[in-house]
């Protein structure tokens, strides 16, 4: 086969699993509700785009939320400052009325804040066929695209206005261009290193774990090349890797700068008290890192945002769900279990092979890297409080589909590795289409499917509000839309849907009648609601819950995350 030949279908290849990867991610994308966090995220991307300041959502680095800002630009909605930017005070008050109140309907507006997020994975996707073609060889590389490509949970996120996709994306080639720049002497080469890192920075805070990854992979690369190269060598790569780090310092700070445009340092300072505050902490905390802004607004912004969301996870995010307990300090096996169960029995395979076919292999350079990075990545993930979901874990998922595609290739011939990967891909594809449009639910065999899921991981590795339309559309068709309770929490207003709904109210008995709940409210609704609407709230969902367990009588499911109860 000649060498044009061979490249075209290449370029075929990686067009056609790109190609059904993002039609999958817009089939169930049309009937998904908004989830809980992306009108949020959308009206904070709006206000970096529209007024240039940077009051609101701090928790999050504002890269992707300016994606969904950009995109809302054709509506020409009123600007969540409602025209009067600069404001002196947050508008986050403007939130309801931004969503609820433009002449775009609001599941218009949050349809469109998602056009740009499935191709972050279509970016990805390539990423890790370019990395697995160049590192290991054509032979792996459609192995590691076609898993990612196919793997549920990133086709489910893939149309979410969130970070965790782009992170998988920034994260990976950081990681690669990094192992690949720490082998080479000049310092040229560190700078996509640097401009990854930065961008990287502005996905999502976990990847603040790559500031020393970067500064250490010369090292690695040190300890693990034969023979070791000359000190002149080590140290130009040590240089190198440092200029990278100050490259992504200004390369974060830019983004930031631009979103903060019109935002004086009188008001940095203050949206810095005011995020610092709503995280619990203390006044000389609060100080230190306000008077970081006069210093450097953009980059006090970011270290605010940091340091929140380590005072989130040190103090407790409310409430998090595993296995039928509920802790607000977390669990030390969410993740790993999250991992082994919410993951395609393809990739799991493929896991599971690389101590057994890889051996002297996966402690090569870039095996041994890429697999040191995901360790990582899933250590910082177990030591945090948020368990909220396997999303949390998407950046290791190429890192390990690249590093165990390369040492199975590495063991078995050409046409071994082939019939091997079809088999994986095809298993991989069956996965995908038996669970679709309901991607977000997605468990594996290993517990019995989605319908057995919500007995181990609950919120955004289940009901993350995204079926709230599906269920509305359901009550609709049998007549049941103005005469059943429903209890649910989405990213949009309960009755946006259903106007004739009943809602649950605090202060009424529970009544006979029907009622629609969700598995997040079934399993994590007494804290969850207690958090957002006060304890009475959330005491009136846990009596609802308890009630329909004892004397209820399930009538219908829908999809995988609401449960249709009659009361007598």
């Amino acid at each position: 086969m000649t060498k044009g030949i061979r490249g075209l279908l290449e370029v075929l290849f990686v067009s056609a699993i790109c190609l059904i990867s993002f039609l999958f991610v817009r089939g169930h994308e049309k009937d998904d509700a908004p989830t809980s966090d992306e009108g949020y995220h959308l009206f904070a991307g709006a206000e970096y785009v529209d007024d240039g300041t940077y009051w609101v959502n701090l928790e999050h680095p504002p890269l992707l939320k300016n994606f969904a800002g950009l995109a809302l630009e054709p509506l020409h909605l009123p600007t969540p400052s409602m025209g009067k930017a600069p404001l002196d005070h947050t508008p986050h008050n403007n939130y309801i009325r931004f969503l609820y109140g433009a002449p775009v309907p609001a599941d218009r507006i949050v349809s469109a804040a998602r056009r740009p997020f499935p191709f972050l994975l279509v970016f990805l996707v390539v990423v890790v066929y370019v990395v697995t073609r160049q590192v290991f060889g054509i032979a792996a590389a459609p192995l590691a695209a076609g898993l990612i490509a196919l793997e549920p949970s990133f086709v489910a996120n893939a149309s979410i206005v969130h970070t965790d996709v782009g992170a998988a994306l920034t994260m990976t080639a950081t990681i690669a261009l990094g192992l690949w720049a720490a082998r080479r002497r000049h310092v040229v080469c560190w700078l996509a290193v640097g401009l990854a890192l930065g961008l990287a920075l502005a996905t999502k805070f976990s990847a603040v774990i790559l500031v020393p990854a970067v500064l250490l992979f010369p090292v690695f690369s040190w300890l693990v090349e034969k023979p070791r190269p000359p000190w002149p060598v080590f140290r130009e790569r040590l240089l190198g890797a440092a200029v990278a780090v100050g490259l992504a310092v200004l390369t974060l700070a830019a983004v930031y700068a631009i979103d903060m445009r019109r935002m004086p340092r009188e008001y940095a300072r203050e949206a810095v008290r005011l995020h610092l505050a709503g995280r619990g902490a203390n006044a000389e905390t609060i100080e230190r890192y306000a008077r970081f802004s006069d210093f450097s607004a953009p980059l006090g912004h970011y270290l605010a945002g940091l340091k929140g969301v380590a005072l989130f996870s040190q103090n407790g995010r409310g409430a998090n769900y595993f296995h039928g307990r509920v802790s607000q300090s977390g669990f030390l096996l969410y993740f790993p279990v999250a991992f082994l169960i919410k993951t395609t029995p393809s990739l799991l395979a493929l896991v599971f092979l690389i101590p057994i076919l890889g051996r002297r292999e996966t402690f090569a350079y870039w095996p041994l890297g890429l697999l040191l990075c995901a360790l990582g990545i899933l250590a910082l993930s177990m030591s945090s409080s948020f368990n909220i979901g396997v999303r949390h874990i998407l950046p290791l998922y190429p890192l390990v589909a690249i590093a165990g595609a390369g040492l199975v290739a590495r063991r078995l011939t050409p046409r071994v590795m082939a019939a091997f990967s079809g088999v994986l891909l095809v298993s991989s594809g069956i996965s995908l289409a038996r669970i679709h449009p309901f991607e977000l639910a997605y468990f594996n065999f290993l517990v019995g499917g989605p319908r057995h899921g919500v007995e181990w991981l609950s919120d955004s590795n289940l009901d993350w509000g995204q079926d709230l339309k599906r269920v509305s559309l359901f009550l609709k068709e049998k007549g049941w839309d103005a005469d059943t309770t429903l209890v649910s929490y989405s990213g949009i207003a309960t009755n946006y849907y259903l106007p004739k709904v009943k809602l649950l109210e605090k202060d009424d008995p529970i009544r006979p009648g029907r009622y629609a709940v969700s598995a997040l409210m079934e399993t994590l609704g007494e804290p969850f609601v207690a958090t957002i609407e006060g304890p009475e709230g959330g005491r009136k969902v846990g009596e609802l819950v308890r009630v329909l367990h004892e004397r209820g009588r399930k009538v219908a499911t829908v999809g995988y995350t609401f449960t249709i109860w009659e009361l007598r």
